[in-house]
């Protein structure tokens, strides 16, 4: 057999093959591990007045509360993004996802505000690390015109995380008090990262861009691709994409390097809208007449409403470009924001302007996950998606903490709700300069 017949192309096999049996098993773990992190963003942001009242912790300092798992998460992408990229993704995942459950199931018996400030940093960091191996691994796994949209739909899984955490700290909180849905939200974790070893396959581009032994490349593809013919003593190529290093500098050469700034402002601002929007809404809507559990109720509209825009996002980038898309949503995001402060007492209002924010920033954000992952080649994108990720987490650790502030120096409510909506604009205009949706190799 000539040396020619003795090459797979796994990319190749990839794109022909379309998506199995056992991708789409990975793809659902990969969007169980998403749907935590919204789980976990909700229940602290509705456990919060309970914890403040037991704790005796005043309102403005529970910024420091919210950010302190998003200054985590930003530690965690900055870190373990490039540690993905080097030692594996799998490995990475199952490990942080691990981390992610210990520290919540700690959060449940935190007894003073340090110790709660303590264990929700570093459930944050379990977090901030899974997230670019698990967009990593499915984008990988997937042919590359499904790319985008198989990643928004994972990333949809982040506002059914929500959804769920409200509904469900809307019954347990009241019932069993604030520590219970910790204790829930850090046993899922712990059961995930056991199904995540045992059933997760690594990464065939990390095994092959790292050079790993070509019988652990044959041995993972098959477990893949059973179905698929493979020569005895292949030798497997990801003919995709061209090889880089896995280095941040990496980000900023090909051409890439405009792309990528802009695209770090852009997560800035829309993971940091996201972020105060889950986190101080129902302490900011409290005054003025809208109760916890009606809060409950608008977010998980507001989850709803992301869930479809999540969904949605891959089909109308790939349809209209992420120009478009991108900037059109954050734009009307930003404005269904400061709605949200205006539409108060009213629920219903409140409950309208939070619909309608889940589905328009939902959609941006899923799009900007989407865009990262096809913007960077395989060998650097856990460092790519982990970099932006952060650049998103640290606006996410920025955005309560500014609220806190804005809230001390007694700003109104509604001027807050205001500014924050305002702020987007930013990482609206850095996606009308994006100069282009895919990487230069």
């Amino acid at each position: 057999m000539r040396a020619a017949e003795q090459t797979v192309d796994v990319g190749a096999v990839i794109d022909s093959q379309g998506i199995g049996r056992a991708q789409w098993i990975l793809i659902i773990l990969c969007g169980l591990v998403a749907l935590l992190d919204g789980l976990d963003l909700q229940a602290i942001g509705l456990a919060a007045p309970a914890i403040a009242q037991q704790l005796h912790i005043p309102p403005q300092s529970l910024g420091a509360v919210f950010s302190a798992a998003l200054a985590g998460l930003t530690i965690g992408a900055f870190v373990l993004g490039p540690t993905a990229d080097r030692v594996g993704r799998k490995g990475v995942l199952v490990a942080a996802t691990f981390v992610f459950g210990v520290f919540t199931l700690a959060t449940a018996h935190a007894q003073s505000f340090e110790t709660l400030v303590a264990y929700r940093f570093f459930a944050g960091v379990g977090l901030g690390g899974a997230m670019p191996s698990f967009i990593s691994l499915a984008s990988e796994y997937v042919p590359a015109k499904r790319r985008a949209a198989i990643v928004s739909l994972l990333w949809a899984a982040f506002p059914l995380g929500g959804t769920v955490g409200g509904l469900i700290a809307s019954r347990l909180i009241p019932a069993y008090g604030w520590p219970s849905i910790f204790i829930v939200g850090g046993t899922l974790p712990l059961v995930i990262a056991l199904a995540l070893l045992v059933a997760l396959p690594e990464s065939l581009a990390f095994l092959i861009n790292r050079d790993k032994p070509a019988e652990r490349i044959a041995r993972t593809f098959r477990r893949v691709f059973p179905r698929a013919d493979v020569p005895q003593g292949a030798t497997f190529v990801f003919a995709r994409e061209a090889k880089a290093k896995a280095d941040v500098r990496e980000l900023f050469v090909g051409g890439r390097a405009a792309g990528t700034l802009l695209l770090w402002v852009a997560y800035f601002f829309a993971f940091m809208i996201l972020v105060t929007n889950s986190s101080w809404v129902p302490t900011l809507l409290r005054p003025l007449g809208v109760p916890v559990e009606s809060s409950a109720v608008a977010l998980a509209m507001y989850n709803f409403g992301s869930l479809f825009g999540s969904g949605a996002a891959g089909l109308l980038v790939e349809t209209f470009g992420p120009v478009f898309i991108l900037s059109l949503t954050m734009l009307g995001g930003g404005v269904a924001f400061a709605s949200i402060g205006w539409s108060a007492p009213s629920v219903t209002l409140v409950t309208i302007a939070e619909t309608a924010f889940g589905f328009l920033v939902g959609c941006a954000s899923s799009g900007l996950i989407a865009l990262a992952a096809i913007y960077y080649p395989s060998a650097i994108r856990s460092t790519g998606v982990g970099w932006a990720t952060a650049m998103g987490r640290f606006g996410s650790f920025v955005g309560p903490l500014v609220v806190g502030s804005l809230l001390a120096a007694h700003w109104s409510v509604h001027v807050i709700f205001t500014a924050v909506g305002a702020s987007i604009v930013i990482g609206a205009i850095a996606c009308v300069l994006m100069p282009s949706s895919r990487a230069k190799s």
